[in-house]
């Protein structure tokens, strides 16, 4: 039997740049979900509407406490406690003891990648031609 879609919603407070740009690839949501790897998944936002493709590579059950440093960079947040104040706006009463899955995923694919990554490299060419004054 053939899974469905899986989606992953992201939040609005930042994190749709870091992703189009492949800067990260990982997100920690509370409780253990059944996501899983070597599956599609569309991420996005449903409060300032994206959306992407990208491709499950890993899913693990821990708890916050257990998540690497590396984990959280590939999250694009600096340090664990960065990472509980953030889930704290969704799951207020998460502590390093809480029970989560982290979501790992490679690369992300769709028009709105197509389009970051043009005005991306014509930002980059403009640059180099002209100076940082662009």
């Amino acid at each position: 039997m053939r899974r469905p879609l899986q989606s992953l919603l992201v939040s609005p407070y930042g994190g749709r740049e870091e992703i189009l740009s492949g800067e990260r690839t990982l997100a920690v949501r509370e409780g253990h979900r059944d996501y899983v790897a070597d599956q599609a998944c569309m991420l996005g936002c449903h409060i300032e509407p994206w959306c992407v493709m990208a491709y499950i590579v890993e899913v693990q059950h821990k708890t916050l406490g257990e998540v690497t440093q590396e984990e959280v960079e590939l999250a694009a947040i600096e340090s664990p406690e960065e990472l509980m104040r953030g889930l704290r706006r969704f799951y207020p009463d998460i502590d390093f003891e809480s029970p989560v899955t982290v979501i790992r995923w490679s690369s992300v694919d769709g028009k709105l990648v197509e389009d970051y990554r043009l005005v991306r490299d014509t930002e980059e060419d403009m640059r180099r031609r002209f100076g940082d004054e662009v």
